[in-house]
């Protein structure tokens, strides 16, 4: 197979499983959680926290989520919004936060569409 088709094969791969894979919610669903009091919860590390963040989350990195989330979000009926950089990382939180008995948290992808859904709800 030609090298140029097997990287743009693997580029929209990418694309299509951030998009559609990661994501739990459209930008609706998701501020309208946010009205009703959602709790915003940012898993990047210290450092890109420190560069960039949104007042409205809670700071707690990938690392530290499930020793510090029950100190932040007590109840596990509570729905959680997670972010990241990319949505990577705030995929792997809400797999996460599930196995301990979060039954509403979700990933909201990176960063950028985080700002997005919360400056404007």
């Amino acid at each position: 197979m030609d090298l140029l088709l097997v990287l743009a094969i693997a580029i929209i791969v990418n694309f299509l499983i951030k998009t559609f894979l990661l994501r739990d919610l459209t930008v609706e669903q998701a501020r309208e959680m946010i009205q009703k009091g959602a709790i915003i919860v940012d898993v990047r590390t210290d450092g890109e926290y420190s560069n960039a963040n949104i007042k409205e989350s809670r700071h707690i990195p990938l690392n530290e989520l499930k020793d510090k989330i029950e100190k932040v979000v007590p109840d596990k009926d509570k729905t959680i919004l997670l972010h990241c950089r990319s949505g990577s990382r705030s995929f792997a939180g809400k797999r996460m936060l599930k196995k301990i008995g979060y039954t509403n948290a979700y990933n909201i992808g990176s960063f950028g569409r985080a700002k997005k859904i919360v400056r404007h709800s």
